[in-house]
């Protein structure tokens, strides 16, 4: 019998719609509940995805409905939540962390957060202040890399309270061989793939990628992009991307990530700010390199040279020649990237290892 048996873990969260975040939940649920923690999970304004997954899942789940922060009666339903007795309360986003911290104190529990955003991430003053209010008082805070760990220090978490625990994501599944989904997406066998898969938030910045592969294939004209994924710019990459269908395929969102990443030659990402995007954390688990602007757990996920390609944040002339400099690799040096980034991530971005962190992290948490 495990430690964890029987500890009762309440997983609090403002959202479970769409975002690395909210996936990595619905991954470590299930997988603590296996070891034998009793876990639950309340959102505190959005259902969403992944919320309907861990119910269909046979997690109990709870949706407290509040409409804004100002919200008393959602307040009031939220601070009820201490009537679980949870022995640890395990929270993420700054809403919950304030919610969580006044579930947690009383119901006796321990309080657990994880900070998801990347060094850079902006923070609005009331955020802040948040932060600070309740920072002191956590037990513990997850970093997913260790570049978070200034940034988290000035919020006024205390240095010898923070854990990093990279996130990580099974392997994605693959039903479609790498011919026929070239064949779906209209891809010839000679075109060198740049793959952007991503919820197309403002930060992601994926028009500096668009940019960057219409500079690139100046050069190299083999070059194609595939942009994958939903989120609130979806309509303006496609807007942006409809000048150029020769050299950009937009699909919207998509559940098929590992056959996207099979058709694929490698992954871009060009974020203004990032913690361990599990995007990059599947690419690595299929062999593919990676070539990133150089934020947050980036710089820890990619080896520059040696996994994919790293250049100066926000410099599109830079990522354009990243792009031509790999796309112009012979096949078996992309290849050798890839297998070199697939050994990294057996060696640290495997699901059974981030929950191995998770359940030693939470069994020494007492409340």
């Amino acid at each position: 019998m495990g430690r964890g048996e029987g500890v009762r873990v309440l997983f609090l969260y403002s959202t479970l719609t769409v975002g690395g975040s909210e996936r990595q939940v619905a991954h470590l649920v299930p997988a603590l509940r296996a070891r034998g923690f009793v876990t639950e999970v309340a959102t505190l304004r959005h259902r969403g995805r992944h919320y309907e997954e861990l119910l269909a899942a046979g997690i109990p789940m709870t949706f407290v409905g509040m409409r804004s922060r100002m919200d008393v009666p959602g307040l009031v339903r939220a601070y009820r939540l201490w009537r679980r007795r949870p022995n640890i309360v395990f929270s993420s986003g700054i809403d919950a962390q304030v919610v969580g911290h006044a579930v947690a104190l009383r119901s006796g529990a321990g309080h657990v957060t994880v900070e998801q955003g990347g060094a850079g991430i902006p923070r609005s003053l009331h955020r802040r202040l948040l932060a600070r209010l309740v920072a002191p008082r956590i037990d513990r805070v997850v970093a997913v890399t260790s570049t978070q760990i200034d940034e988290l220090a000035a919020l006024g978490f205390p240095r010898d309270r923070i854990t990093i625990i990279p996130n990580a994501t099974p392997r994605p599944s693959t039903s479609r061989s790498r011919q026929e989904m070239r064949a779906e997406l209209g891809l010839e066998d000679a075109d060198v793939v740049a793959l952007f898969l991503a919820t197309l938030r403002p930060e992601k910045r994926v028009e500096l990628f668009l940019e960057a592969v219409l500079r690139a294939r100046r050069e190299e004209p083999r070059l194609r992009a595939v942009v994958a994924g939903g989120g609130p710019q979806l309509e303006l990459v496609r807007e942006l991307a409809a000048a150029s269908p020769e050299a950009v395929c937009v699909l919207g969102e998509r559940s098929d990530v590992g056959n996207l990443l099979e058709a694929s030659d490698f992954l871009c990402m060009t974020s203004s700010f990032e913690g361990v995007p599990l995007s990059v954390v599947e690419a690595m688990s299929l062999a593919r390199p990676v070539v990133a602007m150089r934020v947050g757990g980036l710089v820890e996920l990619v080896d520059d040279g040696r996994t994919g390609r790293l250049t100066p944040p926000g410099d599109v002339d830079a990522f354009a020649r990243a792009l031509v400099e790999v796309a112009r690799e012979p096949p078996e040096a992309r290849r050798a990237l890839g297998e070199a980034a697939r050994e990294d991530f057996e060696r640290r971005y495997t699901l059974e290892r981030m929950v191995d962190s998770y359940a030693e992290l939470l069994e020494g948490v007492e409340g």
